[in-house]
């Protein structure tokens, strides 16, 4: 494979793993059923709505949950809803939140809390139905086709949930209702605040289609740029729209993205028991200064190798090909992959092979100052031991399992922060790295609306 950004949309669940894919989305074995009842629901501001749980001495006044502007990660996460109406919106730099709204309450990040009140908010969700597919942190489907033998029509169910995470948890949701995932998710985006909305048979047209093209789940600014070139500026009139004259212009993707706008996603809600094989997992962060040495850059390289292999570990997973993508001070990524011979979830191999692609992208000279990295690992499948042999870095990888493992459990009994390699406490302090190693970092995901710049690095395949 050849060098290539990491594109599409993707978000890491609470295990901090990838769960939703074009592919489920349009490759479901219930084509063609419109009967199904499907719910979309989308906790209101949920960081901000935290908060304010966390501390009643929020409520009532402007506050918007943001980064550390000392990280370089000083923008908007969430806000409440009167900060909203004054203009407050999310990825606004803490500066220019303050200008549109004097009196705005700056509230830091707490994810232990947010992960904690999705895990009840989603207990409350299968107390209806045991179809629930979460959209990240905040949002899920509910397929409640069969429920409502026992909790009423669509509308009925989707008012008791919402009343009951309102009574229990003091949070608010918005419900979307339909018969399919795509308009349940834009009823939803439609429904005020604490309310639900239904798409149904007889209203969709009227409701969907006048919608932007930009209310589409897959649709981003480079997409919607080229469907405006093509006088397509709304979901009805991509839904109108010759498929095979689409195709022309974006290959496979025409079918999907007129499937969703149609309301013909037949994909199914996952059932509580359904586990996806991720098609990676990755960590990626900004750095609080930009990085001018190759010292540097391993370090952190090795930070984010570590939660990586981490994670996989937990999840039984290995993979058999690493990515890195490096963004530069223009905010210009270039990245590229390569695979090796046996699969890792190890922090030493993952770290090793991570460079071994930095060496040889980032050749020019002088040293390029970098903003941002991004590690994952990809190709993935289950977890195997592997036996020693005579490849010298295959026993390599058999001694570093070995000590990844007596890692493991060391930070089991005792807590992530108790045992780590002396630089990579070091780099932690200096980076000011959060060793949280069941958390996601600041990830940058790359899409179709990156400024990607194509990396120098080949595809390499390491014996």
């Amino acid at each position: 494979m050849s060098s290539m950004p990491i594109i599409g949309f993707s978000f890491c669940d609470n295990n901090g793993i990838m769960g939703f894919s074009w592919w489920r989305m349009f490759n479901s074995k219930v084509k063609g059923d419109r009967s199904r009842v499907i719910l979309h629901c989308d906790l209101n501001n949920f960081f901000a709505s935290v908060a304010m749980k966390l501390n009643p001495a929020l409520r009532g006044k402007y506050i918007a949950v943001c980064g550390n502007p000392s990280l370089r990660k000083g923008i908007v996460l969430a806000k409440s809803e009167n900060a909203k109406r004054m203009g407050v919106k999310t990825g606004m730099p803490i500066w220019e939140a303050r200008r549109l709204c004097p009196d705005i309450e700056i509230v830091p990040t707490d994810y232990v809390a947010y992960e904690t009140y999705s895990k009840k908010v989603q207990a409350i969700y299968y107390r209806f139905t045991n179809q629930v597919e979460s959209f990240g942190i905040d949002e899920c489907w509910l397929d409640v086709t069969h429920s409502q033998k026992l909790f009423g029509d669509g509308m009925q169910i989707a008012e008791r949930i919402r009343q009951t995470v309102k009574d229990e948890l003091g949070l608010t949701i918005s419900v979307g209702v339909s018969f399919n995932k795509t308009y349940a998710k834009l009823g939803s985006d439609l429904a005020e605040p604490d309310a639900v909305m239904a798409i149904t048979l007889e209203n969709y047209q009227q409701l969907i289609y006048p919608l932007p093209l930009s209310n589409l789940l897959f649709v981003g600014k480079k997409t919607g740029a080229l469907l405006n070139k093509l006088n397509i500026k709304t979901i009805g009139e991509l839904a109108a729209y010759d498929v095979n004259l689409l195709k022309s212009f974006l290959g496979i993707n025409a079918e999907k993205l007129i499937a969703e706008a149609r309301g013909e996603d037949d994909s199914e809600v996952n059932d509580y028991d359904f586990r996806e094989v991720p098609r990676s997992v990755g960590n990626g962060t900004t750095l609080p200064h930009d990085l001018k040495t190759r010292r540097e850059v391993e370090s952190v390289i090795y930070l984010l190798s570590e939660k990586i292999a981490f994670r996989l570990r937990e999840q039984n997973l290995q993979g058999y090909t690493v990515h890195l993508s490096i963004k530069d001070p223009d905010l210009r990524w270039c990245g590229a992959q390569t695979s090796i011979a046996y699969p890792t979830n190890t922090v030493l191999t993952i770290r090793r092979t991570a460079m071994k692609i930095f060496d040889q992208l980032w050749v020019q000279k002088p040293f390029r100052p970098i903003r941002a990295l991004r590690v994952a690992v990809a190709n993935l499948t289950t977890m195997a031991n592997v036996q020693i042999n005579f490849l010298a870095d295959v026993n390599d990888e058999v001694k570093n399992q070995a000590l990844d493992h007596v890692f493991d459990q060391i930070r089991r009994k005792y807590g992530t922060q108790q045992i780590m390699l002396g630089e990579t406490a070091d780099s932690y302090q200096k980076l000011g790295f959060d060793l949280s190693l069941y958390d996601c970092d600041d990830i940058d995901r790359l899409n179709d609306d990156e400024n990607y710049c194509g990396g120098t690095g080949q595809n390499r395949t390491d014996a």
